[in-house]
């Protein structure tokens, strides 16, 4: 995932050198019942304590039918489709989310001097596993712009298309809340972890469910394909595009591609992994 791989290192090598976030966390299980597990991340980042409740909530969810893991105190995650995945390999069907404290407020944390149409961007994903065809993977963020598409061009867009700005506004409360004030991030304790690291406002969630729990799990993933094959035979692609597909689809592709010819490193990554391996005193095997 370029987007939450290489082009993020630098900035995650840059947060643990200055402070932002706790590079020697102690992850502790804080609570944990047949069906739930909640991690505590200590400051760090959110990778391996959001894959620790995972990983821990699978079996769970195979047991009891569904089972959430969560995790508080952590800096950023990643793409919200890691954990997805990880549960998609099990059997399972599942939905992660990013959240944060319930004080911030938007792109730069201040108010009223940003456009509400562009309120923040937390990961959510949900993934469903097919059976012959690609499975069904929404791994996406909740504005309905990218973080990079800001100008007079877009902000014309909001009298074009106001609903679609007050559904990615929805989304983005409903995910700051989920994986923030419902994982504990609106406390005094979440307040104490963030001031002393301040890139650690975060929270996640993960919801596993076994897809068999109320169908054979055969009917549901043929199901699957059913949605995803009829999509792409039946209808007609978006304007600009040869096919019509379901999210998920293409990233199948590409992850096939990559483990049989390579993964493709583009020149720009190349030069921003030059550069951070340059401050950090790292020569990269290529240079």
């Amino acid at each position: 995932m370029r987007s939450h791989g290489t082009r993020a290192l630098s900035g995650y090598c840059r947060s643990l050198r200055d402070g932002q976030v706790n590079p020697n966390p102690d992850l502790r299980v804080l609570q944990e019942t047949d069906t739930s597990v909640l991690v505590d991340g200590d400051g760090g980042l959110g990778y391996a304590p959001m894959m620790r409740a995972t990983e821990m909530a699978i079996p769970k969810a195979k047991a009891k039918g569904v089972a959430v893991g969560a995790t508080r105190h952590i800096g950023h995650y990643g793409s919200a489709g890691h954990y997805v995945r990880r549960a998609m390999q099990e059997g399972c069907t599942a939905f992660s989310v990013q959240g944060g404290h319930t004080t911030y407020w938007g792109e730069d944390g201040r108010n009223k001097t940003i456009q509400s149409a562009y309120w923040g961007n937390p990961p959510i994903c949900f993934g469903l596993p097919g059976q012959d065809e690609p499975p069904l993977v929404l791994d996406a963020a909740t504005c309905i712009l990218a973080d990079y598409q800001r100008g007079e061009a877009f902000d014309a867009l909001q009298e074009l298309i106001p609903a679609a700005f007050f559904k990615s506004m929805g989304y983005t409360g409903v995910a700051t809340a989920l994986g923030g004030a419902f994982v504990g991030m609106n406390s005094p304790e979440a307040e104490a972890v963030t001031a002393k690291w301040p890139g650690a406002r975060h929270g996640g969630l993960v919801l596993v469910m076994n897809i068999g729990l109320f169908a054979p799990a055969e009917a549901f993933r043929t199901g699957i394909d059913n949605l995803v094959r009829g999509v792409r035979e039946h209808m007609a692609p978006v304007r600009g595009y040869a096919e019509a597909t379901l999210p998920g689809t293409v990233e199948s592709r590409n992850e096939q591609a990559y483990r049989r010819d390579g993964i493709p490193y583009g020149l720009e990554d190349l030069a921003r992994i030059e550069a951070t391996g340059a401050a950090f005193g790292v020569t990269p095997g290529w240079a």
